[in-house]
């Protein structure tokens, strides 16, 4: 090493050469310059270098010392902290090691280590950047570390490729790519893998791919559908604030799936058209969720006019090996068989988890009842795109001077339709209070979706289980409001709804009506004559202006059996559209081209289009419908029950009247009876006679020939197939005022009769009536016993079993009898009417016809003086009620005539001629052509011949028929 005094030595000699030179130079020249002037000039230069050698000789020695005292005090001030340097690598080293086992498995190296069988696939990982290969690092400590390298995938335009040749042709890392996305979404991708040179055999796991696209021959009918899918899905749910599909709400989004379009040995195969709709998806769908992988087959040739530089963003992820990056890929690892196998076999058997839009997301519950009805109703549904409430379903009268007046929904079975319908129903109930809307619920024949509703305060009318018959009459009584409305209206000068509010109601505030009926084709089955078809028809052409609108549903918007579709149609504004199947949506005329797009889309249960233009393609929103679960809806119908109670200051929750079209009626619900008993005091004649006189609607019996001279009294006998109609048989004293029960059902004859005895109070004061209930049912049965449980306590009713009783006790009838037929007619007024009720006449022998004289049948004297009662003995207020199994055993009692002499007849099920010879029609051999339940009864009036079909009360077990025998005593009691 050369020292510095030696580096001195040198340069001054190189100096000392160099001025000799310069002298000489300036000699040469004539330099005016003298050489003394170079001399001291040189003179100066040696002093300054002899004072900057000297600072550097200074400096070196310090340096050197410096050196020496670092060489010494270094070693044992750092060697501890490069031990701990040492250990926090190996540390680091070892955490690295244990989240990288913690990787998803999507991320993992090599698929083939990953146990796929107790892969559980729960998780669901949007890609935004895509798993290339790994960085490979070496640690100070020696450690070999490998770290997962991403490119940017889902929050870029980008389309990737895998060039392949001969010698690398990429195919493991085309099916990587596949496995590892359905890794990643595992229920919300879907597949289009393309492979025209090959025939599809590059990916010959498709078919085990739980969501693919089904692909032609034609691939460029294929793409073209993608990219239809495209602009349908930018139209539902992007827009200014959401520019991307992942970014939408995952639980509008849930059931909308990115897909992944895979292009095998690209371009051998495609054609130019088929290029050019590949490059226009890669190029413009990311944004929908639409992403191109090409796998280059390099040695090809592209169709004339294009090239691969028409995919405006690709990205080459295929490179072995970047110097610069220590990149590796994993393109290498080629999927066994049986990972495949096993990957799928996984995947096959999970359950993703359900996402759905929540109710409470869509609807304020808390906020109750602050809508104005007088223009509209409305309520969301669910939501489209970014927002969660803005899919809408509204009736009346819009803002901008738009109409909806009534709406239907077609949906397949497990479209989600109950969905739909509970969101609407109670998103309206939470708006909107009782004053200002009612419900009226159809369930079609299978329906339960209504089940729940009777208990809310908006239900006016909740139909189960319903008949033709009855959805029929449901929505005449609509019909028949309509009418009335209109009629108002136009006697106070105002138009419509609308109208009438805005003049201050002044007949008292109308609420509007919302009438909903599921499988609305119920209206038209066995409908010869078009009622329901005309009822409809009514309805949609002039219910909207008496606020009373229809929405109505079914798998198909147009059902069999509807008569003038199109007129109906004509003022149906708002249409629901959910899956449905190819053909039907291919058929809709309901809706234009873009709005069926939109349905052939929707294949998920909640999704939804709503167009509120009578199908204009403008007005199409499509989205996801909120889900609100059996427990809540059930928990907030009692809340607002609760709240309505305490706001409207009722005394007892508000119930709609339930009509279930599968059950036997409840007594106790039975309107028009609770109308009289819920009064406090025994109603005097005058309100006897403004009850009679009330139409049904109202409560009240509709009967206007009432005459308290005539000791009329009513029996209900059960629920008929309307809202407000109950079956009843009213007995005056009027000729053959007697009633007859035939058929074969126990529960339904001794329900009926055992109600009859136990409304003997509500018509009459003790003093005022008597009855004589011979009971022949046989002891240790079921049916023993009822009719002694109907009679009321202290109440003028005697219950007789024997037969010698009974006797004994027509002769004392006879007598009384013919006491009365020497009175004079007000003094008849004034006697107490009596009843003789029989119940099982088939056991009573003593009433048998006996042989005559000359082998002709003649009555026994027991019905010798039942005869005589039945011819006259109404009249003079004295009736039979008589209850028998059969026409057979009813004719073993009674000739034809004395039958006759019952002017009220109700008639079970029975045979044609059964029903012919008691009724002289054969309707009562039809009342259950639908099965034994619900048990049917028919009842006629024989000077009127108007058959009347209705549901009686049954008998089914003693301690629910006592309960309700309690109750009307309890009621009855109040009066006494």
């Amino acid at each position: 090493m050369t020292s510095l005094g030696d580096m001195v030595k040198e340069r001054k000699q190189l100096e000392k050469k160099a001025f000799e030179e310069a002298e000489k130079e300036l000699i040469a020249s004539g330099s005016t310059t003298t050489l003394e002037g170079v001399k001291e000039a040189a003179q100066n230069a040696q002093n300054a270098y002899k004072q900057e050698k000297v600072h550097c000789e200074q400096a070196y020695e310090n340096l050197l010392a410096s050196a020496e005292v670092c060489a010494q005090t270094l070693p044992a001030r750092f060697e501890p902290h490069f031990e701990q340097a040492k250990l926090k690598q190996t540390k680091l080293s070892n955490e690295i090691s244990e989240l990288l086992a913690q990787l998803h498995p999507a991320l993992h190296q090599d698929l083939n280590n990953v146990d796929w069988k107790k892969y559980t696939f729960e998780e669901q990982l949007i890609p935004d950047q895509i798993l290339v290969g790994f960085h490979d690092f070496k640690l100070p400590n020696g450690n070999d570390i490998e770290l997962p390298a991403f490119l940017p995938f889902m929050d870029t335009a980008n389309c990737f490729v895998l060039a392949s040749s001969e010698s690398n042709d990429k195919i493991d890392a085309l099916h990587n790519i596949v496995l590892r996305l359905n890794a990643h979404l595992p229920y919300t991708s879907q597949y289009c893998l393309l492979d025209p040179a090959n025939s599809g055999r590059t990916f010959l796991y498709q078919k085990n791919i739980p969501h693919k696209r089904l692909i032609e021959k034609d691939i460029s009918r294929v793409l073209e559908e993608i990219e239809d899918d495209s602009l349908r899905i930018r139209q539902t749910y992007l827009d200014q604030s959401t520019k991307r599909l992942q970014d939408v709400d995952e639980n509008i989004r849930s059931n909308e799936r990115f897909e992944f379009i895979v292009a095998a040995n690209f371009p051998s195969g495609y054609d130019r058209r088929a290029i050019e709709l590949l490059a226009s998806i890669a190029n413009n769908a990311t944004d929908t969720g639409k992403y191109v992988f090409l796998h280059l087959d390099c040695e090809q040739n592209y169709p004339n006019g294009t090239s691969l530089n028409m995919f405006k963003s690709c990205v080459d992820f295929s490179v072995e090996h970047d110097e610069n990056r220590f990149i590796q890929t994993w393109s290498g690892y080629a999927i066994e068989d049986e990972t495949i196998e096993a990957f799928f076999d996984s995947l096959s058997k999970a359950k993703p988890q359900e996402r759905k839009l929540a109710f409470s997301d869509v609807v304020d519950t808390q906020s109750l009842w602050l809508g104005d009805a007088t223009r509209e109703l409305r309520s969301s549904i669910g939501g489209s795109g970014s927002k969660r409430n803005d899919l809408e379903i509204w009736f009346g009268e819009s803002k901008d001077g738009r109409n909806s007046a009534h709406g239907m929904l077609g949906a397949t079975t497990g479209a989600g339709k109950s969905y739909l319908y509970h969101a609407f129903i109670m998103g309206l109930a939470c708006r909107y209070s009782p004053e200002e809307l009612q419900f009226y619920l159809i369930d079609g024949k299978q329906g339960v979706e209504f089940q729940s509703y009777p208990k809310l305060p908006h239900a006016k009318v909740v139909s189960l289980k319903t008949s033709p018959q009855l959805a029929r009459s449901v929505v005449a009584e609509l019909v028949e409001e309509m009418e009335r409305r209109n009629e108002m209206f136009q006697s106070l000068g105002v138009t419509n709804f609308t109208g009438y509010r805005d003049a201050g109601s002044p007949n008292g505030k109308l609420p509007r009506v919302m009438l909903i009926v599921d499988e609305y084709q119920v209206l038209f089955e066995d409908d010869r004559d078009g009622v329901g078809s005309e009822l409809m028809y009514k309805l949609a052409a002039q219910a909207r202006s008496a606020g009373i609108h229809m929405f109505v549903g079914s798998q198909r918007f147009g059902v069999p059996g509807m008569q003038k579709q199109q007129h109906i149609f004509g003022n149906i504004h708002l249409r629901v559209g959910m899956k449905m199947t190819a053909a039907d949506v291919t058929a809709l005329q309901e809706f234009g081209h873009n709005g069926k797009r939109l349905l052939r889309a929707c294949k998920e249960p909640g999704q939804a289009v709503v167009n509120d233009g009578a199908g204009d393609d403008e007005r199409n929103v499509a989205g996801r419908v909120a889900f609100l679960d059996n427990d809540t809806r059930v928990g907030l119908i009692d809340y607002l029950s609760e709240q309505w109670q305490e706001a409207a200051s009722l005394s007892a929750p508000k119930r709609a009247i339930l009509l279930d079209g599968s059950g036997q009626p409840e007594i106790l619900a039975n309107s028009q009876l609770n109308a009289l008993i819920g009064k406090t005091m025994r109603p005097s004649q005058s309100e006897w006679l403004d009850f009679a006189s009330r139409e049904a609607y109202q409560q009240g019996l509709g009967e206007k020939e009432w005459y308290p001279i005539e000791s009329p009294s009513v029996f209900w006998m059960g629920q008929e197939l309307n809202i407000h109609g109950h079956a009843r048989t009213i007995l005056r004293r009027r000729p053959h005022e007697h009633l007859l029960i035939v058929g074969d059902s126990n529960e339904a004859r001794l329900g009926m009769l055992g109600y009859f005895v136990a409304q003997l109070p509500l018509n009459f004061r003790n003093e005022s009536m008597h009855a004589v209930v011979y009971d022949r049912s046989v002891k240790g049965s079921p049916w023993y016993g009822v009719m002694a449980a109907s009679a009321m306590p202290n109440s003028n009713v005697e219950i007789i079993e024997k037969g010698s009783e009974f006797d004994e006790a027509l002769d004392q009838l006879i007598v009384e009898f013919e006491r009365r037929r020497q009175l004079d007619e007000d003094d008849v007024a004034d006697q107490p009417s009596l009843f003789v009720v029989l119940n099982e006449v088939q056991r009573a022998t003593e009433l048998q016809m006996q042989a005559g004289r000359f082998g002709v049948s003649e009555p026994s004297a027991a019905t010798a003086k039942l005869v005589t009662l039945l011819e006259s003995g109404s009249e003079l207020g004295i009736h039979v009620i008589l209850a028998v199994d059969s026409m057979r055993a009813l004719q073993k009692v009674l000739g034809r005539n004395d039958i006759e002499s019952f002017r009220h007849k109700v008639a079970l099920q029975m045979s044609e001629d059964d029903s012919f010879a008691l009724l002289k029609m054969r309707h009562a051999a039809q009342l259950q052509l639908e099965g034994k339940e619900p048990i049917n009864a028919l009842y006629i009036d024989q000077m009127q011949s108007r058959p009347l079909h209705f549901k009686p009360y049954c008998y089914r077990d003693m301690d629910k028929y006592q309960s309700d025998i309690a109750v009307l005593n309890e009621r009855y009691a109040m009066w006494r």
